[in-house]
């Protein structure tokens, strides 16, 4: 982690993950969206729903603020906030 271009992605990840977070559901998550990209022959990404730094809000690595889309998605869309998207919520 220490040499990667993301380190400091990854090292967001790891202090935006509680400690009571079920991990067991997150490691589910990560090969739900391996076995996405193998059947689809596209690559797919984890994607946090409130991004987990952003001038207005600051998101968790917990699995109701993650969804798995396709990479190109997630690099079009940035990083980007509005409140009307708490809709995603409920």
């Amino acid at each position: 982690v220490a040499n990667s271009p993301r380190r400091r992605y990854v090292e967001s990840v790891l202090l935006s993950t509680p400690p009571w977070v079920d991990r067991a559901h997150l490691i589910a998550l990560v090969k739900a969206q391996v076995w996405e990209s193998e059947m689809n022959g596209e690559q797919y990404v984890l994607d946090h729903i409130v991004p987990l730094n952003h001038p207005r809000v600051c998101g968790l690595t917990v699995p109701w603020n993650l969804k798995i889309i396709p990479k190109t998605v997630n690099d079009s869309k940035g990083n980007h906030w509005c409140p009307e998207q708490m809709d995603l919520f409920e």
